[in-house]
């Protein structure tokens, strides 16, 4: 059977999880952690779009790319 240790980061979040009291408080604490990793993608797409000179004009190009793969 192969065995996976828990980070840091991810013992302190057990750790926190332990004064959830509430389905409700549970939620609330799952959206937080879906929120701070929302911002992150952002950020990280941003940065992916400066390097790569994407512009809102080559990602509406994409969008109107009908690009498929040929069937036989």
């Amino acid at each position: 059977m192969l065995t996976t240790q828990l980070n840091p980061a991810q013992i302190n979040v057990l750790n926190l999880m332990s004064y959830i009291d509430t389905e409700q408080e549970q939620k609330e604490l799952q959206n937080i952690l879906l929120m701070f990793y929302r911002k992150k993608t952002d950020k990280l797409l941003l940065q992916f779009q400066k390097e790569n000179n994407i512009t809102q004009s080559t990602l509406d190009d994409w969008s109107n790319q009908h690009v498929r793969t040929p069937y036989k």
